[in-house]
């Protein structure tokens, strides 16, 4: 598959720093692990050939001199074409998006066809030309830092997860491991829970096709661990790993893993975290994933019935349509545990969801999350990704399913909004508060108006009565 690559190095550079300047750093001063990864790992576009596989034949990087000169010797190394965009004017406004776009049009056109564009920007200026080249027929992948606007998103054929670009792309601290399990709420039943599927699956699966625990042996969930509908879910049988030469056995293995972790989730799982844990147990599958080039590949030749995929929110995401068919995260309307009274909230909070992708958290796991939040900042100086961690372990001790991509989230909101940790405003309440102003920010430039009544509503989802 022939690619081209345009970064616009300015907007992911401020974007990135405003999260953490270790890993803006990392992406300016190592372009070439990124590029690595990006060629190697990252799975190809929706519609991309069967088997196609990246060849970056174009790399071109726009900065403004004036500013980030310090960072053309790396970027030299690693293949890049440079194009120079300085100041234009009094308030700093460059040319870039405007290079960018005579330089993308200029290859649509070319002799060479050209079958992916990689945009790394999140200027929302770039959806018309997403647009033309999804009319030419061309696949488009799109690293947006931040959070992107929903016409933006949807115009991309691939949106790559920023967490996932930070941690596995730039090697910025530990894959995301399981999550350790939710505190047993009552012994694991003899039998799955009635109507539960996924579980029913899991205790029905014979011998030879089961091996080893739910999730990473290093993490497996504990006997009577809390499933998405409230229930002890029912763990996988604790069998001895088969062998990594018996291809049936391993894939049958894999396909007991991948149920097991939808059963006992709340939500759709993403693939991302469903690789890592297919590469904990048999790593010698990520070299080419089975003989089919690429994870997605993989994950559509396994025999999941009756979960299914789906492949149009970045990374993708393996849900049981019984439990989770009708989740927001799927544009869907959806009930989630501890929201019983709440019917209204629910009703805003998720038209909210469907607008921005602001996690539907219930209230509960809002005051939660941010409690922890406010404990761990007291306790240990922030840093995004192992803050993040600690702070969803603390919600699951708590007793509350919160992923950390949830958390992720509402941090990345609350530092895009302009806060600053570790000075002196990182109570529940100060929290709350900058959460929900980032949260209207969003709103306001989805075209989302919220009137006061409304407005009132969000605020005491985020505890602000």
């Amino acid at each position: 598959m022939r690619s081209a690559l345009f970064v616009d190095f300015d907007n992911v550079y401020s974007g990135l720093r405003r999260l953490d300047q270790a890993v803006a750093d990392r992406f300016a001063f190592q372009p070439q692990g990124w590029i690595r990864w990006l060629v190697d790992s990252l799975p190809a576009p929706v519609h991309s050939p069967e088997g196609a596989s990246r060849r970056l034949l174009v790399r071109r990087c726009y900065l403004n001199p004036q500013v980030y000169q310090r960072f053309r010797p790396a970027f030299n190394r690693a293949g890049f074409e440079i194009i120079d965009c300085p100041a234009m004017t009094s308030e700093g406004k460059t040319s870039t998006d405007i290079h960018m776009v005579l330089d993308i049009v200029d290859l649509l056109q070319h002799q060479v066809h050209y079958d992916e564009f990689i945009v790394f920007s999140a200027d929302a200026d770039f959806t018309p030309v997403l647009r033309k080249l999804r009319r030419w027929d061309r696949r488009t992948t799109v690293l947006a830092i931040g959070f992107p606007s929903a016409a933006y998103q949807a115009s991309a054929d691939l949106l790559i997860d920023q967490d996932e670009f930070i941690r596995i792309g730039l090697g910025f601290g530990e894959p995301d491991e399981p999550a350790a399990p939710l505190p047993a709420a009552a012994p694991a039943p003899a039998a799955a829970p009635p109507g539960d599927a996924a579980a029913t699956a899991i205790a029905q699966a014979p011998p030879e096709a089961g091996s080893g625990p739910a999730a990473a042996d290093a993490a497996a969930p504990a006997d009577g661990a809390v499933s998405a509908d409230g229930d002890a879910a029912l763990a996988a049988p604790d069998l001895p790993l088969p062998p990594a030469t018996d291809p049936a056995a391993v894939l049958a293995d894999i396909s007991v893993l991948v149920r097991a972790e939808v059963a006992r989730a709340r939500r759709p799982v993403p693939c991302s975290r469903l690789a890592q844990l297919i590469i904990a147990r048999h790593g010698e599958l990520a070299a080419d994933w089975g003989g089919r080039g690429s994870f997605r590949r993989f994950m559509d030749a396994l025999d999941l019935a009756p979960l299914a995929l789906d492949w149009t929110h970045a990374g993708g995401h393996v849900f049981d349509p019984a439990l989770h068919g009708n989740d927001p995260a799927l544009g869907l309307a959806f009930r989630p545990p501890g929201w019983e009274g709440h019917d209204a909230l629910l009703q805003l909070v998720s038209q909210v969801h469907l607008a921005t992708g602001v996690p539907v958290l219930s209230p509960d796991e809002v005051a939660t999350l941010l409690r922890a939040l406010a404990d761990d900042l007291r306790e240990t100086p922030f840093a995004l990704s192992e803050t993040g961690k600690r702070v969803r372990d603390r919600c699951r001790d708590a007793g509350h399913a919160v992923s950390r991509s949830d958390v992720s989230f509402l941090l990345k909101g609350l530092m895009l909004d302009g806060h600053s940790f570790g000075q002196g405003s990182d109570d529940p309440q100060s929290l709350g508060r900058r959460l929900c102003s980032a949260v209207l920010d969003l709103c306001q430039r989805e075209q989302l108006p919220l009137d006061a009544a409304q407005t009132a509503a969000l605020q005491r989802w985020l505890g602000l009565d």
